[in-house]
């Protein structure tokens, strides 16, 4: 019985990982248990609903779950058998048939090549090539009961492994794999189950870690911010990492001098950390230049505070922010705070329901100085000047009362901290502050200006027509003759005020069109 003890002892390690049919779990026990035959593997399931109980087994415990029914007790002989990297690769791609090559490899490279379609020749060049190992730049065994590397010594360009949801339970593992293929630069072990490694397997390993350069640890089953630190420091070049779907609720600090010290793109999105306060933690990372916090249900985003004519030092290369799918407001408080990044250059957020993407968009551009591109759409200098233009009048009366007070004026430019820099380039808004104060009626005159005859027509309005109402009328007075116009207004009081009136359903008075405004078109077609 001792022999075959020690047999099971060395085939399933205690936190090693198994497979009984789709069922996945991590070996905690193993042994007797008191009234039964033979040797046990005692399992905590990762379905939490799979098992009978927490370890306690006739009374006796054996093990401890953090679940009351995730653990049991099974018979070594029930195990999934495993499979080495090398086996699981050779199964999937030495086969020539081009009706079997690996469909991932396909959507990888139809994403890189951005294409949806190949043709059969197209088809048949992939999986021939997928039966090369030297030729192979990518390999994914995902899903597979990987559990040990094997002899890798064929895979002489491989860049890309995935072998996510996998048994891979151990950093030695990663690291004979890392050590065979020194040009692989991207792994993904997303949804394994990886013990946190000791110091002195990190000094043992981490030279077959220097040229990974991405890693996706994607639910992982990591909770604790001081395990991933620790994990870190056996990959110190590592320049992307995606930690997202794990339960990090809380971070600390890290050295720069030990970890990250390359790190350009972290990955933190649908963890628990709902409070940017913890995220704030992070901000001395120099190399940071691209972090996702999507679905973390993040409701207000606060940052440090500092002269609005300044720039905060945290986070100094972060260009990128991703932001979508949390509870955040499109307030003038959110953007106001944003500015303060340094480099911010690329926002990703959902708008809110009420006020929708134009609201979002004229805050957001109007708001965040070095902005250039915003949920993708790379913005245009007359996109920007419109915004800013936007906020110019919104905080026109605000500024007035404010501006020869030097104290109250500081006051207001650190809640809208660009504002100083539009009033130099549009001008004091003292015109546009006062004039709507004057004018009760409805009514408005303004002149209409043929660009290509410099024919002027001039009549009076009601506020809330429509730009569509009103090219309408246009196209008649000019007989235009099916041409479109384009139109666009000139302030009267600002002629550096030039603005496009490109959404039809709106009103003259949305577009902030007053008396004596001047209005310009051109035909198009």
């Amino acid at each position: 019985m001792v022999g075959l003890i020690d047999e099971c002892f060395d085939k399933f390690p205690v936190n090693s990982r198994i497979k009984v049919n789709n069922n996945k779990g991590t070996v905690r026990y193993v042994g007797e248990v008191a009234g039964y035959n033979g040797s046990w593997l005692g399992i905590e399931w990762d379905d939490s609903k799979r098992g009978k109980h927490d370890g306690v087994v006739d009374g006796m415990r054996y093990f401890k779950t953090k679940h009351l029914t995730a653990g049991s007790m099974i018979r070594p002989g029930k195990v999934d058998d495993f499979e080495t990297v090398e086996a699981a690769a050779k199964k999937k791609y030495l086969d020539n048939d081009p009706n079997s090559f690996d469909s991932k490899l396909l959507k990888e490279t139809q994403n890189h090549m951005h294409a949806s379609i190949f043709e059969i020749v197209g088809m048949e060049k992939i999986a021939r090539k997928q039966s090369k190992f030297e030729e192979l730049f990518d390999i994914s065994v995902a899903e597979s009961n990987v559990n040990s590397s094997g002899d890798l010594s064929s895979f002489q360009a491989l860049s890309t492994l995935n072998l996510s949801s996998t048994l891979i339970w151990n950093w030695q593992t990663v690291g004979q794999i890392l050590g065979q293929v020194p040009t692989l630069a991207y792994l993904n072990l997303s949804e394994n189950r990886i013990q946190v490694p000791t110091a002195q397997e990190i000094c043992d390993l981490e030279p077959s870690f220097r040229n990974l350069k991405k890693l996706n640890l994607r639910n992982c089953g990591l909770d604790k911010w001081d395990d991933v630190k620790k994990t870190a420091e056996l990959f110190p070049n590592i320049e992307m990492l995606g930690l997202q779907d794990n339960d990090i609720s809380e971070l600390t600090p890290v050295d720069c001098m030990t970890i990250f010290k390359n790190l350009k793109e972290l990955h933190l999105h649908r963890t628990k950390l709902s409070n940017f306060s913890e995220i704030l933690k992070l901000g001395n990372i120099k190399t940071l230049e691209s972090l996702f916090l999507m679905e973390n249900n993040i409701s207000e985003i606060v940052l440090p505070e500092c002269r609005h004519d300044e720039k905060l030092k945290i986070f100094p290369n972060l260009e990128i922010l991703n932001l979508y799918f949390n509870p955040l407001k499109d307030s003038v408080q959110l953007f106001n705070e944003l500015d303060k990044l340094p480099s911010l250059k690329n926002l990703n957020k959902s708008p809110e329901f009420s006020s929708g993407f134009e609201e979002m968009f004229s805050l957001a551009v109007g708001l965040i100085t070095g902005l250039e591109v915003l949920n993708k759409v790379k913005l245009t200098s007359d996109q920007k000047r419109g915004a800013q233009i936007d906020i110019w009048k919104k905080f026109a009366t605000n500024w007035t009362q404010c501006e020869r007070d030097i104290l109250e004026r500081e006051i207001f430019c650190r809640k809208v901290r660009t504002y100083e820099k539009l009033v130099e380039k549009f001008g004091s808004p003292i015109d546009f502050a006062i004039r709507p104060k004057k004018k009760a009626s409805n009514l408005i005159t303004i002149k209409i200006q043929n660009k290509l005859t410099d024919e002027i027509w001039e009549k009076r309005f009601p506020k809330s027509l429509s730009v569509q109402s009103l090219m309408g009328l246009i196209i008649k007075r000019f007989n235009l003759q099916g041409l479109e116009p384009k139109l666009s207004y000139v302030d009267a009081k600002n002629p550096k005020l030039i603005v496009d009136l490109d959404n039809c359903s709106k009103s003259l008075d949305f577009y902030s069109v007053q008396d004596g405004d001047f209005l310009v078109f051109s035909s198009v077609i």
